[in-house]
This record gives structure tokens, sequence and C-alpha cells, in this order.
């Protein structure tokens, strides 16, 4: 029950940060390579603004982050022939800014953020840090929302119209700009909420948003663009298999196994028998005829 528990908690941090970045890749096709430092920022919000609750502090995170997301998506990368690697690239360099300047501003010490609820709460006869399970529980809510937004409301339909078609999309009368604009905003602010309220339970420090950054690429690699309930899927099984090797190994062999199954893991799905495999799986039953 341990194991499952810590698959759950991981899964609500992994799960906010891949499904953010799928969001923003769906409409964009843009990898965000600066996801886990909007992760630090949420995570710093929450470790500065000491004086506020902690509730308080995540929904500034959230007030600040948004604006400066739409500005980055409106300055940097809305640029008339910007193609995806230049776009990528730059999400690379606003990382290494957010980092440089979280490093000047804060220093590169580790900061701790003290846990707004304390206890432990008994998770059928396993006693279990109060506060994580809040983590994870708000996280699963929050990507349940966002994936019932993306496949049961108008707004879904038009991030997966955009992502399959952008040209046609706008044919019929979906702004692409402003869904792009729409997706990295709901996208970053989904990392910005994964660093702050994760943040009492992680070591905030300028760097800590690379060593999130690593599973949620693998993540968003293992899952299918513009289909977000494969992004949280992927989530699920990257947690799980990190808390595995954690649990069976050494950290730094856990870690270095870790990266050797997920990149053979994504070697072998670009195979043609894994695409004719997941095909013949998703197929659909021919109806069956009367005799």
């Amino acid at each position: 029950m341990d194991v499952l528990l810590a698959i759950v908690g991981q899964f609500g941090l992994y799960g906010l940060l891949t499904v953010g970045i799928a969001v923003i890749f769906a409409a964009t096709r843009v990898v965000n390579l600066a996801q886990g430092d909007l992760a630090m920022v949420g995570a710093y919000v929450a470790a500065t603004a000491t004086t506020a609750p902690f509730g308080v502090r995540t929904l500034l995170a959230l007030a600040v982050g948004a604006p400066l997301l739409l500005i980055i998506e409106r300055l940097l990368l809305r640029r008339p022939g910007s193609d995806g690697l230049a776009a990528m690239l730059v999400t690379w360099g606003l990382g290494m800014a957010l980092r440089q300047g979280a490093e000047l501003l804060y220093t590169g010490t580790s900061r701790t953020v003290a846990v707004p609820v304390d206890g432990t709460l008994d998770v059928l006869g396993t006693p279990y840090p109060a506060y994580r399970l809040v983590c994870a529980l708000t996280a699963i809510t929050v990507i349940g929302l966002v994936l019932l937004a993306a496949h049961r409301t108008d707004w879904g339909l038009r991030l997966r119209a955009v992502a399959d078609n952008p040209a046609m999309a706008a044919l019929l009368g979906t702004d692409p700009r402003r869904m792009r604009a729409t997706a990295f905003t709901i996208g970053g602010l989904l990392a910005v909420l994964a660093g702050a309220l994760y943040s009492p339970v992680l070591a905030v420090n300028p760097s800590m948003g690379f060593g999130l950054l690593v599973p949620v690429f693998f993540g968003l690699l293992l899952s299918r663009p513009g289909a977000l309930a494969t992004a949280a899927g992927a989530a699920l099984l990257i947690s799980a298999l990190s808390v595995l090797l954690r649990t069976w190994l050494s950290d730094t062999l856990a870690e270095a196994l870790f990266y050797a199954v997920v990149v053979a893991i994504a070697a072998l799905r670009s195979r043609p028998w894994i695409g004719r495999f997941s095909a013949w799986f998703r197929r659909t039953p021919a109806p069956a005829t009367a005799a």
C-alpha cells in the first residue's frame, strides 16, 4: 500500500506537468523546455510569500503566472515564420533565464516550505502524510477537469481541431493564434500549480525545474499528440516506474535504470510493428451482420 500511495503522489506532480506540456504541444507543436522552470517559479512564490496562508500563496502563484505566460507567448513565441525548433530553443532560453534570475534573486541555496497540513491519515491501514494525500487528490482533480474540458467542451474540440489541422480549424472559424495563446497559458499554469502545490515536499532551488523536466519530457514522448489522456497515462507509467525502481534499488542505480528503461520504451514505440499493434488494439469492431 505504501508503494501504491507513493505512485499516486508522484503521479500528481508528473501528471500536472505532463498534461500541461501536452496541452501546449497539442496547440503549438512546441516542446516547452521551460515547463520545469515554470514549476520552479510557482514553488518560489510559495516559498517567499510566507506571510499569506498557503492556499493564498498558490492562488498568487497562478495570478503571477497567467500574465507572465501571456506576455511570453505574445513576445517570444508568436513570431511570423518561426518554426518548431526555433520556438523550442526559445523555451530552452526562457528556462535558462528563469533559472539564472532565481539564482540572482534567491541564491542557489535550497529553501524549504512549511507543510500546511500536518499529521498523517490512515489509508486502508497504512499511515500516509496528510499533505501528500491533499497534493495528490488536488492534482488528480485538476487533471481530471482538464481532460473533461478537452473531451467534453467546445474548447477541447477546438484544441483538437487546431492540433490536427490548424489551417482547416481556421477555415471553420477557430483562431489558431488565440488557441495557441490560451493553450500555452493553461499548460504553463498547470506547471506553476504543480510547483506551488508540491513546494512543501520538494527542495526549492533554481535548478529544481531541470530535474522535473526530464521525466515530463519522456512522458510527452510516450503520449500521442492532441490526446491528453495518453499524456496522463504516460505520466502514470513514468511515476510507477520511478517509484518502483527507488523501492527496490539504491537512488543512484534506480535513476540510471529509470532513464535506460524509458529510453528503451521510447525507442520501441517508434518501431512500425508497435504502431500496427496499437492501431489494431484501438480498432473499432465491425457491427455484427444478421444471419
